[in-house]
């Protein structure tokens, strides 16, 4: 209820969220960057209400009332699940709408694909944020998620570079993988997403239990 709350007071965000929405949408032919972007903005949104909780010993004071460590933590993942997704459902809405005005009939797999992406890109930036910002609070944390972002994005231009020289051609991968064998990719994304927010949801958790107020 609290967290609910206070995104009833993020009017101005939700708005301009939404005109970038149109835009991007009117803009561009393609609903994957406005799915993604949205889903990840309304994650964004659970840190808020984390630095929200730090902000003059608030997080402490939660601690005082018949709520458990345990409990404040399940909350978080599943409010940021449930709030993304919402994210992701009300952007897919718009692009539809928008895609049936402009004559643009969007192919059900690249719905799908796009999606499922979104679900991993969504419990991977629940499990790296959240463990982060319960152990170095809202200040120190931003600059260890970047470092994280960093070392992630790091990662990528390595693969994709040693692909590049290999000769393996990534996007015949991709389309391989979400059009021919989308069925078990989406299963093997799903087992990932979900295998990945239990470990993360362990470690925070444990790091919660730990800290000292």
């Amino acid at each position: 209820m609290k967290d609910v709350n206070l995104l009833k007071g993020q009017k101005q965000f939700f708005g301009a969220l939404f005109v970038m929405i149109i835009l991007f949408t009117v803009i561009q032919s393609d609903p994957t960057f406005s799915i993604t972007y949205t889903t990840l903005m309304f994650a964004i949104l659970t840190m808020t209400t984390m630095s929200y909780d730090d902000f003059e010993n608030g997080l402490c004071y939660l601690l005082t009332l018949p709520v458990s460590r345990r409990e404040y933590v399940t909350e978080k993942y599943v409010f940021g699940l449930l709030s993304s997704f919402c994210g992701c459902i009300a952007a897919s809405a718009v692009t539809v709408a928008a895609g049936y005005i402009k004559g643009i009939n969007y192919p059900w797999q690249e719905w799908t694909a796009t999606v499922i992406s979104c679900t991993l890109l969504l419990s991977l930036a629940l499990a790296v944020t959240m463990p982060i910002q319960l152990k170095f609070g809202s200040e120190k944390s931003r600059i260890a998620v970047f470092g994280v972002v960093a070392l992630g994005s790091l990662t990528v231009f390595v693969i994709a570079k040693f692909c590049e020289a290999a000769g393996i051609d990534m996007n015949a991968v991709l389309e391989s993988a979400f059009v021919e064998n989308l069925t078990t990719t989406a299963w093997g994304i799903c087992i990932t997403g979900a295998v990945v927010l239990a470990a993360s949801w362990l470690i925070s958790v444990r790091v919660l239990e730990k800290r000292q107020f």
